[in-house]
């Protein structure tokens, strides 16, 4: 039998307010959201100003990296290259959707959506780099 770990309430919107904490601090208004292991949505914020449609940007990046279980450059990169036949795939290929791991097993995502590309991304992984700090946990 497995045992599967996954991101509680609390760690979700503790991820969530970290993540608009550092869009914050890029002022950058964008949209989070965080999901579990399931892919299932537990926390989500559009802050004053994001674009309307970066919040379902921000889940479907946060399911993309959390089903997947790699960042969405992972998906993004071969797309670019010319590997057009990612676009038929459920995978959101645009970067800003990052995997939050404990203890080697994917617990679930944040994805960012509404500034550029690489600022969501950033935004994600400082959330998901200070959740780390904070729970001692490890990659």
């Amino acid at each position: 039998m497995h045992s599967k770990l996954s991101l509680s309430l609390e760690d979700a919107r503790w991820l969530c307010a970290a993540a608009q904490a550092a869009a914050a601090d890029l002022g950058l208004p964008v949209s989070i959201a965080v999901v579990d292991s399931t892919t299932y949505m537990q926390a989500m914020a559009r802050m004053d100003g994001a674009p309307l449609m970066s919040a379902q940007g921000a889940f479907d990046k946060a399911r993309s990296a959390a089903e997947g279980g790699h960042p969405t450059t992972f998906f993004e990169k071969p797309l670019n290259e010319g590997r057009f036949s990612m676009v038929t795939m459920p995978h959101t290929p645009v970067e800003g959707g990052v995997p939050v791991f404990v203890l080697e097993q994917c617990v679930g995502a944040v994805g960012v959506a509404g500034g550029p590309p690489h600022l969501d991304a950033k935004i994600a992984e400082m959330a998901i780099a200070a959740f780390v700090a904070k729970t001692g946990e490890t990659r």
